[in-house]
């Protein structure tokens, strides 16, 4: 790829909550879905052969990878950096090349991983939204101040984050004249709760200017969609709410 960013931005925000996982190659793209140890969380990233500047798959291939070492890896990439990412059967490891104001090379040891059945979730999303990622990031900030965990609520014309705690409470609220706010569509009022951990480390995928697709429902996982390399790439983010208590 032309740039590192993609990478340096989705491997960063995954590896915060799944240490390893399985990348399926195939001909016309590569996939990456799994879900964190705890199973509160899913990530399903993607990249079709056209994100790539270069692209050759002989056959489909299975790359286990400890995804904790590759984040280190691109860590050490600038966003601008030329990327290059090889397998061969013969080293079993996984080459790395950044090319910039140098060329530097690492490569990884693949893992043998179990296979996971992953499951395929029937939800049922009254509400949409879609918000500029920086905007949510504000909020989660915020709400941090409070608590562990935030309350989304999507309503008619209206989109709220809002906590309260013992220690006091923070609200962040967006209307549809708002400029974080691009998009509402909303046929049932919805509200959840979700940790706020999580949400930061998913968010972490995203430029502040991104916008960023929030499907939601009442009491349903959070699922948080991200677009990138002109349309090319993509991550989804599945996130179980928090049982509230009275």
């Amino acid at each position: 790829m032309d740039s590192s960013e993609v990478w340096k931005n989705c491997i960063g925000a995954i590896s915060n909550l799944i240490e390893e996982a399985d990348f399926e190659i195939e001909e016309d793209g590569m996939e990456m879905k799994a879900m964190d140890p705890s199973h509160v969380a899913l990530a399903d990233f993607k990249l079709s052969s056209a994100a790539f500047t270069e692209y050759e798959v002989d056959k489909p291939t299975k790359l286990g990878v400890d995804l904790t070492e590759m984040d280190k890896i691109f860590s050490r990439a600038n966003k601008n950096d030329e990327s290059t990412l090889e397998y061969t059967e013969e080293d079993n490891r996984l080459k790395l090349e950044f090319i910039g104001a140098s060329t530097r090379r690492f490569s990884l040891p693949l893992l043998e991983l179990e296979e996971e059945e992953l499951p395929e979730p029937d939800l049922n999303f009254t509400a949409t939204a879609k918000v500029t990622a920086g905007t949510i990031r504000e909020g989660l900030k915020d709400a941090a101040l409070v608590g562990d965990n935030v309350r989304f609520e999507l309503t008619k014309g209206k989109f709220l984050m809002k906590i309260e705690s013992d220690t006091g409470s923070a609200e962040m609220e967006l209307s549809e004249e708002d400029e974080g706010l691009k998009d509402l569509n909303v046929d049932e009022p919805t509200k959840a709760m979700y940790n706020i951990g999580y949400l930061e480390d998913m968010f972490k995928a995203a430029r502040s200017k991104d916008i960023v697709e929030i499907n939601h429902g009442e009491d349903l996982p959070i699922q948080i969609i991200f677009k990138m390399a002109d349309g090319e790439g993509i991550l989804k983010f599945l996130l179980a709410p928090r049982v509230e208590t009275e």
